[in-house]
């Protein structure tokens, strides 16, 4: 997440700190962990090149015995680990600064590493496959392979959709062929004439970042002039993006009929072990709960002292913050935030956030926005963000290093081979970690106004990430859906099904949103529809995540050792049997009921406020 709100650090600051040994205190990563220099991380990658020309060796033995079975493995997973440490350190510096050429000669050389590994084990299922998957199941109990006990039941459970070797290499051949996010993106970032207007005198550019930035501006005639020139532009192109995901959908459909699932988003969710019943409960959920969005639109219309809600009115915070955060304040709110998950939790975020594991400043030629990288097992997981100095980078703060706690209790448990968990309990982690956040701030907050912005922050964040990406999840579904019984999906098309269902989310026909119908293209401006039934997980996520937080401050000793349980086990089992162990069923009504009981909650609070407000310059 980039924050757009500037902060009491400064370019300066940073440019300072370059000077200096990387420290926490200086918000800089050390990378020595990883490799002391680029000639031993050269020395690494080298290395590993060699090694994966023996991994071939193993495809004549594979499926002799037990014994030789894991030997491959161990021997395939320890060469997986080494190139996913050499692809870190390159990955990371070359986000230390995009104009530098060495660095990303280095990432480069590290992608095409790991594209040679996927290449030199790609016997590796097919082989499995092939053998009789009875004496495949049989062997499953042998210690040897306990490690990889998870990788093989997968192999298993998938082996009914998998296809002949002949048919699958054809596939993987054509994958670049059958995938249309790569046009799409260069339509959207490349050859589209966006439109210039001019905002306080200055001409601005409206491509997605101008439009991102420029749709939260206080100024209600600036997001209105926004929105009128934006939308129409992507109008022009709905032919084309319309025939582009209509080829990705029917790509996703037609793979999922080869392989015999009853439906593509069958076909996709199957891949974590992630119930239908799941996708269908948040949509059904959802369309269950629209009053309280509703509800929460008619007091943004409240608070931005509006006659008419439009849609060009859903972006603006419903209230200032007159206060700037120091890192050293994330990293003190965070571990406060964060104390009801118990001192082992703590003393992980402690190495964590005392040492120098985060690149936090902005600076010329950093890659934008944030993230975790937790892909180096044996070593420790890196954030990278860039901090300004509002409430949106300490939250930024709480969630990035939410997914890097995640990854240190499942490297403690787990063996490399589960180490790794899926999106559907990843976000959850990071997800948690800002409620318990956002709940303490509103507490701690010292005047009514600033209780009111937290609570603005943390209903402007149910709406965005969970009815606006359930609403996608809806969308693509139904797309879907209308592509497996034969329909060819144009832009006009898609057009008038997103509208349809924006119509509905955002309660136009009972007049509590206003939307103008050239907005209905904004499926076009969505790059996740390509990701095949990705986004839905940003809403399970937050579901679960409320119900967590809620718990883990009610009662603490309760619910600490289920949560912290179902990060340590990684990705050893399902994400969505994690989650259900843990006290949260996502496939039932209940933990999205809690949800929206919150969301109210925090709507009483806002409305109390305001009439306290009113009733005061009355």
């Amino acid at each position: 997440m980039l924050s757009l709100l500037a902060g009491s650090v400064s370019l300066t600051t940073t440019a300072l700190a370059q000077d200096e040994a990387p420290s926490a205190d200086n918000g800089r990563w050390d990378l020595s962990d990883l490799y002391d220099s680029v000639s031993a991380w050269q020395e690494a990658s080298n290395r590993v090149e060699e090694q994966l020309d023996g991994l071939e060796a193993y495809r004549a033995t594979l499926t002799d015995s037990p014994a030789a079975l894991a030997e491959a493995l161990d021997a395939i997973r320890e060469v997986e680990k080494a190139t996913n440490r050499v692809a870190t350190y390159a990955s990371l510096q070359a986000d230390e600064d995009l104009r530098n050429a060495e660095a990303q000669a280095r990432q480069a050389e590290a992608n095409q590493l790991r594209a040679d590994f996927d290449a030199a084990i790609g016997y590796l299922r097919p082989e499995l496959v092939a053998m009789d998957q009875q004496q495949l199941s049989d062997w499953l109990d042998d210690d040897r392979l306990q490690d990889h006990r998870r990788f093989l039941e997968t192999v298993i459970r998938e082996s009914a959709h998998t296809l002949s070797a002949q048919t699958e290499s054809a596939l993987a051949a054509l994958g670049p062929v059958m995938s249309h996010g790569t046009p799409y993106s260069l339509l959207a970032n490349s050859d589209i004439d966006w439109p210039e207007i001019t905002i306080d005198g200055e001409s601005v550019t409206l491509d997605a970042a101008g439009y991102a930035r420029w749709r939260e501006s206080p100024d209600r005639d600036v997001r209105k002039h926004v929105f009128e020139a934006y939308w129409p532009t992507w109008k022009q192109y709905t032919a084309t993006t319309g025939s582009l995901l209509n080829a990705q959908v029917q790509q996703h459909v037609t793979e999922a009929n080869l392989r015999g699932y009853d439906s593509a988003m069958e076909a996709a969710l199957s891949r974590n072990e992630i119930p239908t019943a799941v996708y269908h409960q948040l949509v059904e959920s959802t369309n269950a709960h629209l009053d309280t969005l509703h509800r929460y639109l008619k007091l943004r219309q409240r608070i931005l002292g509006v006659d008419q809600l439009h849609y060009y009115d859903i972006y603006p915070p419903l209230n200032e913050l007159d206060r700037d955060f120091t890192l050293s304040d994330a990293q003190r709110l965070t571990r406060e935030a964060t104390q009801p998950l118990g001192s082992h939790y703590a003393d992980l975020l402690e190495d964590a956030t005392d040492s120098a594991w985060t690149n936090a400043y902005p600076s010329r030629g950093k890659r934008s926005g944030a993230y975790m990288n937790g892909s180096a097992y044996d070593v420790h997981p890196y954030v990278l963000m860039n901090f300004n100095g509002g409430y949106s980078d300490v939250s930024t703060y709480a969630h990035e290093w939410g997914h890097g706690v995640h990854s240190m209790l499942s490297n403690e448990a787990q063996p490399f081979t589960t180490s790794n968990y899926s999106i559907f309990t990843a976000e959850v982690a990071s997800i948690t970690n800002e409620q318990l956040l956002i709940e303490q701030m509103i507490d701690q907050a010292d005047t009514p106004e600033e209780r009111l912005f937290y609570i603005g922050q943390a209903l402007e964040a149910l709406r965005g990430t969970f009815f606006r990406q359930a609403q996608f999840a809806e969308f693509e579904l139904a797309i879907h859906e209308a592509a497996e019984k034969g329909e060819q999906l144009s832009g006009e098309r898609m057009t008038e099904m997103y509208g349809r269902i924006l119509r509905k989310y955002y309660g136009v026909d009972e007049g509590v949103t206003d939307i103008d119908e050239a907005e209905y293209v904004e499926w076009a401006y969505i790059p996740h529809f390509y990701y095949d039934f990705y986004v839905y997980q940003y809403a399970t996520s937050i579901t679960a995540a409320e119900v967590f937080a809620k718990h883990l401050r009610d009662d603490p000793q309760q619910w600490r050792d289920d949560y912290l349980h179902v990060l340590s086990q990684g990705g050893a089992a399902s994400g969505y049997e994690l989650l259900k162990d843990a006290g949260v069923d996502l496939a039932t009504a209940a933990p999205y009921d809690s949800l929206m009981a919150t969301m109210d909650r925090l709507l009483d609070q806002a409305q109390r406020i305001m009439d306290a407000r009113e009733s005061e310059s009355s």
